[in-house]
């Protein structure tokens, strides 16, 4: 008896998936030039990017905290500023439930 053998690709694993969207990311391919290219439906490859590059990208941030850059002085500086980030001005220190709920 004949064994049928079936057409359709084995799954990918994690590491297979992270690879391609790397690929991707530093080709000058449109998606579905891409897809093609590597035998990927374009649902595939949606569903792949938002399911493993968000977690990538959450995993290198810590929700809830903002980088800071802290610089010298200047002249142009306003008198007892203390801090400024996204535009918001704090001309004194302030707590860190304070800083969060302006976030939210």
């Amino acid at each position: 008896m004949e064994q049928i053998v079936d057409a359709r690709r084995a799954r990918r694993t994690r590491k297979e998936i992270t690879n391609l969207l790397s690929e991707f990311e530093k080709s000058d391919l449109t998606v579905n030039d891409f897809c093609k290219q590597h035998h990927i439906s374009t649902g595939n490859f949606h569903k792949w990017k938002s399911r493993y590059k968000s977690k990538a990208v959450s995993r290198k941030l810590i929700p809830g905290f903002a980088t800071v850059d802290i610089v010298g002085a200047s002249q142009t500086d306003l008198p007892g500023l203390f801090a400024e980030v996204n535009g918001i001005k704090i001309y004194q220190p302030v707590a860190a439930r304070y800083l969060k709920e302006l976030l939210a």
